[in-house]
């Protein structure tokens, strides 16, 4: 999709919503897919239509190919790593299990943001103009649309590195801006979800209305702190990082789920999650990717991902994750094969059944673990809360305390590690992290042996959005 379609003045942000959520949704809960049937022009022309709008683009998140299904990347960055296992002749999987996606067949993520991106825009500018919507409506939707975009963007640096900074709806500006720095997508990204923290409701989750619900499906003033604590992470940011992750883990609304009852982290109702994304789709009640995690037999046909032995491997005896959180599947024909697959998520495609699981973007063991990485840096306590917030996760986990020396490089290879068996398969983690700490081209060297080259960090940008906008450069290594 040339860029100029992507943000081409013709687009209508409420129809575009309603076309692409209504083929193959159903209505959701709490989210709730868009009812406008509007130009843009009337589309914040009152609360309710206002409502109607940002229900829409979080319905169409909790459908889109980003975030769950052959394209999402949990599972095309799990690939890219050393997470999973290809079988399949799904040629996205296979270009990302080779590392081998290529200029010409792109990943598909540049397209899915600027689509997103440019329905962000149009909401904050039409919100933000309209005196039709009443101000603590105003407030939550500002909120919430910022969030998303502080999202989106954190995905698009760290997957293209210098992405395209674009906060109109505009499309004669966006459509000749040329890369920007990641320093100035971080601090877009950081005035996005400060505007949310301090716009969305504290400590509770509410709907459009405003009404308290209990599901998890729209963001919050702890979903904007939870996520500013892993973009400080991710800057080096410590003594902020900490800040954002405690203020989340003080919150009463969430408490790691029990190690007695680990097994249900990743239900609908866990007190874990800070955000999840609502299940709309008509094919499946529950998770997309669970279908693809799964391994039941069918794994060389249905494009089902093993687990891969650098990852189970990694997994300490009597580890509780790996008892409930890991399945086995053993072929009956010869050779006889035992494969070990993610079960975070239980539930598989299954059409009449009741939804019990949630897609969750968020939850409470990874703030621990980036509070654990900054005291480790100094901030805070310092070491020895690192070590006591490493051992809250290892403990739940069903293991020892941490034994280890007390050096700080110690310490933070513990935590790194207890990321890679805390975190595998969820939203590109152990991808994300291993090329932050400088530790992608060593771990991807056995991972992938000759496949790998050290370009291949950031993904290509799609040619034909290259050529429509010549002030756009391409990542090294796919000229």
């Amino acid at each position: 999709m040339k860029i100029q379609h992507i943000f081409s003045k013709h687009l209508c942000i409420a129809v575009l919503i309603i076309v692409l959520l209504n083929n193959g949704c159903k209505k959701a809960v709490e989210v709730g897919p868009s009812t406008v049937f509007a130009n843009s022009g009337n589309a914040f022309s009152s609360s309710s239509a206002a409502q109607s709008v940002v229900a829409g683009i979080l319905t169409r998140m909790s459908a889109g190919a980003f975030y769950q299904g052959t394209s999402s990347v949990s599972l095309c960055m799990g690939l890219a790593a050393d997470e999973l296992t290809n079988f399949s002749t799904n040629s996205n999987f296979n270009s990302f299990y080779l590392n081998s996606y290529a200029p010409l067949v792109p990943p598909p993520f540049w397209t899915e943001f600027y689509k997103e991106l440019y329905y962000c825009n149009t909401t904050i500018k039409g919100i933000t103009a309209s005196s039709q919507i009443t101000p603590a409506v105003k407030k939550q939707l500002l909120g919430e649309v910022k969030f998303i975009r502080g999202f989106i963007y954190f995905y698009a640096v760290n997957l293209y590195g210098t992405p395209l900074l674009t906060t109109t709806d505009d499309y004669t500006v966006n459509n000749t801006m040329g890369n920007s720095t990641p320093s100035a997508i971080y601090a877009q990204i950081i005035q996005d979800l400060t505007d949310a923290q301090n716009s969305l409701a504290d400590n509770t989750y509410v709907d459009a209305s405003g009404a308290t619900v209990t599901d998890r499906v729209r963001p919050n003033k702890q979903t904007a702190s939870a996520m500013l604590a892993r973009v400080y992470l991710y800057m080096k940011d410590w003594k902020n990082a900490e800040a954002q992750a405690s203020s989340v883990i003080a919150s009463s609304n969430y408490t790691l789920v029990t190690k007695a009852n680990i097994s249900q982290v990743f239900l609908k109702g866990s007190k874990e999650t800070i955000w999840a994304l609502q299940p709309v789709s008509t094919l499946y009640t529950n998770t997309i990717d669970a279908s693809y995690l799964i391994v039941n037999g069918s794994y060389k046909t249905a494009s089902q991902l093993p687990l891969n032995t650098l990852l189970t491997n990694k997994f300490e005896p009597g580890d509780n994750r790996f008892a409930n959180w890991v399945g086995t599947f053993t072929t009956t024909t010869a050779p006889i094969t035992t494969f070990y697959y993610a079960n975070k998520y239980k539930s598989v495609i299954l059409s009449t059944a009741s939804i019990t699981e949630y897609p969750i973007v968020m939850r409470l063991a990874e703030q621990y673990l980036i509070r654990a990485e900054a005291e480790a840096y100094g901030v805070g306590n310092g070491m020895s809360a690192a070590i006591n917030d490493l051992n809250t996760i290892r403990n739940r986990a069903g293991l020892l305390n941490y034994a280890g020396a007390i050096d700080q490089a110690s310490v933070l290879t513990a935590i790194y590690h207890e990321r890679q068996v805390e975190l595998f398969t969820e939203w590109g983690h152990r991808w994300f992290d291993l090329k932050r700490t400088g530790n992608l081209d060593g771990v991807m060297t056995i991972a992938k042996g000759s496949a790998w080259s050290s370009y291949k960090q950031l993904m290509p940008i799609p040619p034909a959005d290259i050529t429509a906008n010549p002030n756009i450069k391409q990542n090294q290594g796919y000229n």
